[in-house]
């Protein structure tokens, strides 16, 4: 492919294969960073995370291709058998564990795996040298990344980045090693830092990481534990990147070398009948994420129930270069009651519409479209400092209708939204998911509360499939839905059925007033998750900062007394708006931006003495970058929002 950003592995040779369960985080960390030191050469290495999914890529990886493979008992035996390709280790610090990503990438330069004292002890007894020692180096994670950005950036990648949390406890979801060995494989420059405007020097450090880079860029592994999923991908958007989402996708450095000559094709219907019906599609969601292409998209394709009804799956096209037989493996066994779509938001997870190299990513996405048959895709484009869900910008659908003639339609939200307009584009649709399903959701129930208090015929329902939701339960709500009023599609069908509505003049917005019901009990859910915060709230504001301090370090992250003027205030502002947004849904209004939001509250709310406070939380919350807060200053607005909180809980 043209401009790929991902580079070629070689053929994999016969691979020795360790199980990497009993060992250490410590241990896990270098002997996976030395799999990617091993397999730049050849890919030699491949460990096992989780003894079915790993497993069955070996053995589908055998049949298919014919790579060999071989187990090997202890790391340290594995380490020993290719210590003439390893250079040494590098000590970090495993108190400070940002030294970790530091000594990963000082590594990947000087082909050294990074290594815990503990570690490298062993490592030391086995023969290895000692190539650095990071440790007393640095106090924070700040000190650590500059370090690493001036002395180390310009020898790394210059098209991908990694994103490896190393916050406590190491047991969280998203402190995991997996895709180090690719990292290190492709010497890319490696950190642990939030986008949450709260962290304003992490902030500031990830902007100056990224905005070094000269063209799209890849940010793989996942957000810092700290922030939110939307604002990491926000941020790495406004600096012309995207992510991938890495946190279960191990052995890439293995699965980058599986060679094909496969033609990845799908049939797509050119015509459809439209009746007067409810046109339904279920849309399997996180297909993106390389986790969920690796995993079988949570086991999911593997089960029994897959192709007994039809059924939209999300898939990452850029595998045909990070691994081509996991993506030839799905279409290989796919059914006719499978299609595939592009996950968010195309080739690559970004919000569109701040991504200031979105041409690139355009050209990007309509490539590897092409080369793997997809025509629709999820678009997600958040930023959560102007609005709660997807950005309303009419310049999106055309940028991408313009950009990829050839595709049916697109579908853009995760969490739906029957509130949303459907916009066309030369009669090209591009149309908001319409609900959400978790494994808690009682499909059937909502399906039927939206459709059956909507008169307007024909109507489409798009529901995004959170991937926890298994085959058989979905199998079952179709199978209860009356043939006479429901027709469940594939995409394609979905989006040729609203084109030829939209010709033919009977496409109407619906939903509006039938969803009011389900957005009164958002509202009440998100009122009260924020009212506890308002407690959390209430106890830390009279606190003295020592303790509040301690408060917010009660998870171990490190907060300084410098940071702890900023961490009151923005639980304040944040506390607020999302109280703004509740009592708004619970009134059955639907908001969006976050400034009509606060016009929209002053004006249902307009006899509530406390509701010009909104104001003065919003103007925060805009011009925050500009704002520095004393602590009493801080306190005052926590105190503002707690009043205004108890006085709001009155009118609830």
């Amino acid at each position: 492919m043209k401009n790929r950003i991902f580079p070629p592995f070689n053929k994999p040779g016969k691979l020795k294969v360790l199980d990497v369960r009993p060992y250490s985080w410590h241990e896990q960390m270098t002997i996976t960073c030395a799999q990617g030191l091993i397999n730049r050469v050849r890919p030699r290495v491949y460990l096992v995370f989780d003894d079915y999914v790993d497993r069955l890529w070996l053995s589908i990886y055998m049949k298919r291709y014919g790579v060999k493979h071989g187990e090997v008992n202890s790391l340290y035996e594995l380490l020993s058998s290719f210590k003439k390709e390893i250079s040494g280790f590098v000590v970090y610090d495993d108190n400070m564990l940002h030294s970790a990503n530091v000594a990963m990438t000082y590594g990947s330069i000087h082909n050294a795996v990074p290594a815990s004292p503990e570690v490298a002890e062993r490592l030391s007894e086995a023969g290895f040298r000692r190539v650095a020692d990071f440790r007393g180096r640095w106090r924070d994670r700040l000190e650590a990344y500059e370090w690493a950005f001036k002395n180390l950036m310009q020898q790394c990648n210059r098209r991908i980045v990694g994103s490896m949390c190393v916050d406590p406890p190491l047991t969280s979801f998203t402190n995991k090693h997996h895709v180090r060995d690719y990292l290190v494989a492709v010497k890319a420059f490696s950190f642990d830092l939030s986008t949450k405007i709260r962290d304003r020097r992490e902030v500031e450090l990830f902007d100056r990481i990224l905005s070094s880079f000269d063209s799209l860029g890849v940010v793989l592994g996942w957000h810092c534990i700290r922030d939110l999923e939307s604002e990491a991908v926000a941020r790495a958007s406004r600096n012309g990147f995207f992510v991938l989402c890495n946190l279960h996708s191990p052995n890439l450095s293995v699965h980058s070398g599986i060679k094909t000559d496969f033609k990845f094709k799908q049939n797509h219907a050119s015509k459809v009948k439209l009746e007067e019906k409810v046109y339904v599609v279920f849309v399997q969601s996180d297909g993106d994420a390389i986790w969920a292409m690796n995993n079988f998209q949570n086991l999911n394709w593997l089960d029994s129930q897959r192709g007994r009804f039809p059924y939209t799956w999300e898939v990452q096209p850029l595998l045909l270069d990070l691994a081509p037989g996991i993506l030839e493996h799905y279409y290989r066994t796919a059914t006719t009651n499978d299609y595939f779509i592009a996950g968010p938001s195309g080739a690559g997870y970004t919000a569109p519409s701040i991504n200031k190299r979105l041409d690139e990513f355009l050209e990007q996405t309509r490539s590897y479209m092409e080369a793997c048959g997809l025509k629709s895709i999820l678009i997600m484009n958040r930023n959560p400092r102007v609005a709660y869900q997807e950005l309303e910008d009419p310049r999106i659908p055309e940028a991408f209708a313009k950009k990829l003639e050839n595709c049916y339609g697109f579908l853009h939200g995760y969490a739906g939204s029957a509130f949303e307009q459907a916009v066309f584009v030369n009669n090209t649709p591009y149309v908001h998911t319409t609900l959400y399903a978790s494994a808690s959701t009682d499909i059937l129930k909502e399906l039927k509360r939206l459709v059956e208090n909507c008169g307007t015929r024909p109507l489409f329902v798009s529901i995004h499939v959170r991937e926890e939701v298994k085959m058989p339960v979905l199998r079952s709500v179709i199978e209860k839905l009356d043939e006479e009023t429901y027709r469940v599609v594939k995409m394609d069908e979905f989006m040729l059925a609203l084109k030829k509505a939209y010709e033919k003049g009977v496409f109407k917005q619906g939903f509006s007033e039938s969803a009011r019901e389900h957005l009164k009990e958002n509202g009440k859910t998100i009122w009260e998750n924020y009212h506890h915060r308002v407690e959390r709230l209430e106890k830390l504001v009279e606190m003295d900062e020592q303790k509040m301090l301690a408060e917010y370090n009660s998870e171990g992250y490190g907060f300084t007394m410098e940071e702890l003027p900023d961490l009151l205030a923005y639980d304040a502002v944040e506390t607020a708006l999302r109280l703004v947004q509740a009592a708004l849904n619970i009134k059955g209004v639907y908001v969006n931006s976050i400034e009509k939001s606060v016009e929209d509250f002053l004006k249902e709310y307009s006899e509530l003495p406390e509701a010009q406070i909104v104001k003065t939380v919003f103007e925060t919350w805009r011009n925050w970058e500009k704002l520095r807060f004393s602590m009493e200053e801080a306190r005052t607005l926590a105190r503002i929002v707690i009043l205004f909180a108890k006085t709001l809980s009155l009118k609830i």
